[in-house]
């Protein structure tokens, strides 16, 4: 229960004010704990980071259908991601926090950066090489470049999202989805 009150504490302080401006000290205060006790659970502020991290990837887990089962299957899921964030505001001010503080190479999220955006690119483009494969999408189509600037896309409207609820990260993502399903799909689309 200390470390649930604790994690949460931490995850609602860096969402808001970055891993830099956060402190121990503002965690176990906010937890309602003390610094000590924030130790035991956290001997470290870089291993409560991790564990940060860890809980936003357990949240924001929803597993894709394997590339090639359906036809763009992994861009479909990623627009349903898109609609499922619009209710995890935190969550997402977290990620985009994260994006901000994380480029640079010395920041501790840096590596775990560098591996979300490596997992999410290659499973966009495993997608499309996938589909190609299988005859639904051009062999012509640039796997990465798609896969890319479907991921631009997507963190552009999520801080877009964040300055302006009205933003609805979904349907646009979703148009653009489609979209791509027009220039690159084999199948004629209606």
């Amino acid at each position: 229960m200390i470390r649930e009150s604790a994690l949460r504490a931490a995850v609602d302080l860096i969402a808001r004010q970055g891993f830099a401006a956060t402190s121990m000290s503002q965690v176990a205060e906010a937890a309602g704990i003390s610094p000590s006790g924030l130790a035991h659970h956290f001997p470290s502020k870089k291993a409560l980071l991790g564990a940060v991290l860890e809980h936003r990837d357990a949240i924001d887990s929803d597993p894709s259908p394997a590339p090639g089962t359906v036809p763009w299957c992994a861009f479909d899921h990623l627009v349903e991601v898109a609609g499922l964030n619009m209710q995890r505001r935190q969550i997402v001010q977290l990620y985009t926090t994260m994006i901000g503080e994380a480029v640079s190479p010395d920041h501790p999220a840096h590596a775990w950066m560098l591996g979300h955006y490596d997992a999410v690119h290659t499973n966009l483009a495993a997608g499309v090489r996938a589909d190609q494969a299988n005859g639904h999408i051009r062999t012509d189509a640039p796997a990465e470049q798609i896969a890319r600037e479907v991921v631009a896309i997507m963190d552009g409207l999520q801080v877009q999202w964040l300055l302006d609820e009205s933003v609805d990260m979904k349907a646009i993502l979703h148009m653009r989805v489609e979209q791509l399903k027009t220039v690159w799909g084999t199948t004629p689309r209606g």
